[in-house]
């Protein structure tokens, strides 16, 4: 998908109209193949802080859909989203952009096509290989009525945070912002 049939994926006109939860949402759960080109120029035209906000929106509503009992994925996770919105709320410069729409990129690839989710029916029977947006949206089923089952997430924690760290401007002002809350 290049960047115009992106725009219409998404239903925006704009990278300026990428401000809702569905667009994040459709964005990374997508599984036609994207273009890196197209994803960098979504997020260089994007406003940073509300693609921050997006993120974070996101994560937290996929991590509320995992079991009680997966607290490894839940970490991980919790880390993609931290390195992530790190990433663009403090892009500078175009390359900035580049590295996180990179690792966006890098992210759907794993979450929606590589992660490996053992998902087992509560009866024992034969269960099934699916990757972790698949396995998330089966729990969320669960909690809705349908069939138990158990997951296993261990081939699933296989994702590498890049070198993404804090600059020292960043701790102090993260920790200020929760001093004030």
């Amino acid at each position: 998908m290049n960047y115009e049939e992106l725009l219409l994926y998404l239903d925006i006109d704009t990278p300026d109209d990428f401000v809702y939860f569905e667009a994040m949402a459709d964005l990374i759960e997508c599984e036609d193949y994207i273009e890196q080109e197209a994803l960098d120029a979504l997020f260089s035209g994007a406003d940073n802080e509300m693609t921050a906000q997006l993120i974070d929106e996101y994560f937290e509503e996929v991590m509320n859909g995992l079991p009680d009992d997966s607290a490894e994925i839940y970490t991980l996770l919790d880390q993609i989203k931290m390195c992530l919105e790190g990433l663009v709320t403090n892009a500078e410069t175009e390359h900035d952009m580049r590295m996180f729409a990179s690792e966006l990129y890098r992210f759907r690839c794993w979450y929606s096509e590589e992660s490996e989710v053992e998902v087992i029916p509560e009866d024992d029977s034969i269960g099934e290989i699916m990757c972790l947006r698949d396995a998330i949206t089966c729990a969320r089923m669960e909690r809705l009525g349908g069939d138990s089952y158990r997951y296993s997430f261990e081939n699933a924690l296989n994702y590498e945070i890049d070198g993404y760290t804090m600059s020292l401007s960043e701790l102090v002002n993260l920790t200020e912002d929760e001093g004030t809350e």
